[in-house]
C-alpha cells in the first residue's frame, strides 16, 4: 500500500526563500506544476505508525508528479542516471479541497490539507476491514 501511495501521489514534489505570499494558503492556489515527494506520515486507526522520508537515487533529478494545466498528470521516476520513466499517468481534477486522480479506470481522492506556491500537503485515507489507513504526503514544488 505504501509503495502504491508513494507512486500514485508522488504526487510527488514540492524552497528557497519564504515570503508572506508563500505562507498564505489559498483554495485558489494552483497545483499545476512538478511536485517532488519530501515524506509521508502513516497512521493506522488514527495512531501514528511511521514516517517515510523520500530518498532519491540522484538528487539532481528527483522523482515527481506533474499536474498539467490541461487536466492530465504523470508520475515520473528517474533512475540514478536521470533516465526518466513515466510510471503512471491519467487525468485529475482539483476543486480547491480534493485532488481526484483517474488512471486505468481507478479513481483516488486525496484531501488537500494545505497548498502554497511552494508546498503541498495532502491526506489520503482508505479502509480495509475494520482498519483505517491514512497517509499524509508532503511535497515541494520544483517548477
Amino acid at each position: 500500500m505504501k509503495k502504491k501511495l508513494l507512486v500514485a501521489l508522488t504526487l510527488m514534489a514540492i524552497f528557497t526563500g519564504c515570503n508572506k505570499d508563500d505562507e498564505e494558503e489559498s483554495s485558489t492556489q494552483s497545483i499545476v506544476g512538478k511536485w517532488r515527494t519530501i515524506k509521508f506520515d502513516y497512521y493506522i486507526n488514527g495512531v501514528f505508525d511511521e514516517t517515510e522520508t523520500t530518498f532519491e537515487e540522484n538528487s539532481t533529478c528527483p522523482d515527481y508528479i506533474e499536474f498539467k494545466a490541461n487536466g492530465t498528470y504523470v508520475v515520473i521516476e528517474n533512475d540514478a542516471n536521470c533516465n526518466a520513466t513515466a510510471d503512471e499517468s491519467g487525468t485529475y481534477e482539483y476543486n480547491g479541497t480534493n485532488i481526484t486522480t483517474i488512471s486505468n479506470g481507478s479513481t483516488e481522492i486525496s484531501t488537500v490539507i494545505s497548498l502554497t506556491k511552494t508546498d503541498l500537503k495532502i491526506d489520503f485515507t482508505e479502509s480495509s476491514g475494520a482498519a483505517e489507513y491514512k497517509s499524509v504526503g508532503y511535497f515541494k514544488k520544483i517548477n
